[in-house]
Formats: C-alpha cells, sequence, structure tokens
C-alpha cells in the first residue's frame, strides 16, 4: 500500500505551508558515503529553519525522528529507516559573519565548505574542518575532530529545533563535549551554531589545510565508498594499531573490506551491502576483543532495519 506523507502529519492542512521536499519511501542508502542501506520510509528536506520548525510542531508524537547532514560516518541497514528521516541540506542557514573571529553558520554547511571560508576571512582556528567529510551539524553531535583538533575548541552556542517545533538556545558550557561524542538527544535537531575562531594570516592557514589535506590523501582511502574512522580511539591506543595488532586489517566480509591504506576506515568494493559492513566491523571488535582485551567502539552510527 503506498504511504502518504500526510499520515504523519497531525494537521494535514499545514502541508500546502510547507516549502521543502517530501517523500515516501525513498532510497537514501545511494546518497550515504558507503552507498549501502536501504529507504527511509518518510523523508524530508526542509528549505529553511522556519519550514523545519513547521514541519516538527505538527508531528504525531510517536513518529520516530532521524536527523542527517551528509551522511559521511552513517551506516544505514538495508532493511531501511521507519519513521520520518530529515536530511538538513548544505544551503541550510548559511555562513553569516558576526564580528571578525565569530560566524554563525547552518548545521547544514559542509565542513570543508567552512574552512575555505574562513580562510578567506583570515579565521584561524577552523582548518581541521578541512580534513572532515561531514557538515557542521553533525560534526557539533559527535564532537567531531582531526589532527588534533575538535569541533567544542570552536563552538560557542547552539541553535536548536526541539521535536515540537520550539526553539532553544544553549551554551558551550551547557553541553557535554567528550570524546567523538556529547549528551545531546536524538530529538534536539541542531539549526545553526555560533562558532569562533582567532584573527590569522591567510597565508599560515592555507598552508596548514594543505599540509592537512596531504596528509589526508597519503593516510586514508581514495576513490572508495567509505564511512570515515570506523571505530573510536582508546584512551591508550589508535584503533587501527589494535586492529593490526589483532591481525584484522585484510579482513572482510563479501564486498566490505578494511582498507590497506588505514584499517581504522572501510571500504565498499562496490557491490557490499550493510549486513557486510555490520558483519565485518563486528568481526573486527570479536577478533580485538579475544586477542588483545580491549573493547573497540562504533565512531559510525548505524541506523535502521535488518531486512
Amino acid at each position: 500500500m503506498n504511504k502518504s506523507f500526510l499520515d504523519i502529519l497531525v494537521y494535514p492542512e499545514i502541508f500546502s505551508q510547507l516549502s521543502g521536499k517530501s517523500f515516501c519511501n525513498k532510497s537514501v542508502g545511494s546518497l550515504s558515503w558507503l552507498k549501502v542501506g536501504g529507504s527511509a520510509e518518510y523523508l524530508y528536506i526542509p528549505s529553511n529553519e522556519e519550514d523545519l520548525s513547521l514541519l516538527l510542531g505538527s508531528l504525531h508524537d510517536e513518529i520516530n525522528l532521524h536527523i542527517f547532514g551528509k551522511l559521511s560516518n552513517t551506516l544505514i541497514r538495508d532493511g531501511g529507516i521507519s519513521g520520518l528521516t530529515i536530511l538538513i541540506p548544505s544551503s541550510f542557514c548559511g555562513i553569516e559573519l558576526v564580528s571578525d573571529t565569530k560566524l554563525q553558520v547552518g548545521s547544514g554547511v559542509s565542513d570543508k565548505v567552512l574552512a575555505n571560508r574562513c580562510l578567506s576571512l583570515g579565521i584561524g582556528g577552523m582548518e581541521f574542518l578541512s580534513g572532515i567529510p561531514g557538515s557542521i551539524g553533525g560534526g557539533v553531535f559527535m564532537n567531531a575532530g582531526s589532527f588534533g583538533s575538535e569541533f567544542k575548541d570552536i563552538v560557542l552556542e547552539v541553535n536548536f529545533i526541539s521535536k515540537s517545533g520550539k526553539k532553544i538556545i544553549k551554551k558551550r558550557d551547557e553541553i557535554d563535549f567528550g570524546y567523538r561524542k556529547t549528551n545531546l538527544c536524538d530529538n534536539m535537531i541542531i539549526a545553526s551554531v555560533l562558532m569562533e575562531g582567532f584573527l590569522k594570516d591567510s597565508f599560515d592557514i592555507k598552508e596548514i589545510m594543505k599540509d592537512i589535506n596531504l596528509q589526508r590523501t597519503l593516510s586514508q582511502p581514495q576513490g572508495r565508498p567509505t564511512g570515515g574512522s570506523t571505530f573510536k580511539n582508546t584512551k591508550n591506543y589508535k584503533a587501527w594499531e589494535l586492529i593490526n595488532k589483532s591481525g584484522m586489517s585484510k579482513a572482510y566480509c563479501g564486498e566490505a573490506t578494511v582498507s590497506n591504506v588505514h584499517s581504522n576506515f572501510l571500504i565498499n568494493k562496490g557491490k557490499a551491502t550493510a549486513k557486510d559492513f555490520e558483519n565485518l566491523g563486528n568481526m573486527i571488535i570479536e577478533e580485538v576483543k579475544n586477542e588483545l582485551g580491549i573493547l573497540l567502539e562504533w565512531e559510525i552510527q548505524i541506523v535502521g532495519d535488518n531486512e
């Protein structure tokens, strides 16, 4: 039976007021960086913050909600995602210069786009963003980081929209930033972020970004679908070290395999399924635990239903 997007709305009459794009049973696996996974039962791509707030204020309370940006660090299971999936587009809210060193940045803005904008403005401290293949909202939510810096270093305050459509602002000291995690809940949708760097010569910024991108090119797989870092580093070891020590650096499952460039990256050789990736990841976790007595944790977010 065909589903109607109207089924998830308390007030179907607001549908004509929405300016975003709505879909039912829409394939989203192909949009993920791993290029695997099923369909979203309901999918919405908002046009702006007001549009998203209007939608959320009209949803049935029991609807399951999932929010994504670039889908760069996400594994969508083959059975797809039930409930409502919201994709925040890269145009969401844009980038506004607030002062010489502060910017109001939309949650859908690409990390790399912001890094390049800061380069043109002579704002330092944001160079590490050029090495993260995601969006600002996702980066804040998981406190993403690379090359010695994390989002907690540049966030001043975060503007949210609650599941009820209410707008909420949280200062940096109200958010618990941990290693690749925060205390933010899934029902708090990041709309925009106030971020701060410092004045710096653009030539120096450019040199750092060139070095970051060179290191990324040399140390991370290129030309194959991948989801970024698969497992979190532990207190005493890098995840790739543990994978190598356990003998799993050449492991594979179906067409999902460990990268020969960086062991903490899993790549899609062409026809892998989400199940292949999840099984491979769980095989690695089990072997590292058995061989070294250390439990690896997924850094990739796994969502959706098994077939």
